[in-house]
């Protein structure tokens, strides 16, 4: 015997699954890929110029993460 599935609802009624965030997380997890990716590149090409991309395309990156999550949800 096991308790109905409420996800947290104080009234016992079914709770609604939101799934912007499991794809919010899934898209961060494609780009981070793409993003090692493009730094292990670089890294055979030019040592500097990983760095200065890895650190830049870094600070951008959170930036607007933080923005999305604060001000755009």
């Amino acid at each position: 015997m096991s308790a109905p599935d409420t996800n947290g609802s104080p009234d016992g009624a079914p709770g609604v699954v939101k799934t912007e965030w499991l794809w919010f997380g899934v898209a961060l997890a494609i780009a981070h890929v793409l993003f090692l990716a493009l730094v292990v590149g670089l890294l055979q090409i030019d040592v500097v110029l990983a760095l200065v991309v890895a650190v830049t395309l870094s600070v951008v990156a959170g930036i607007a993460i933080t923005a999305f999550v604060l001000w755009w949800t």
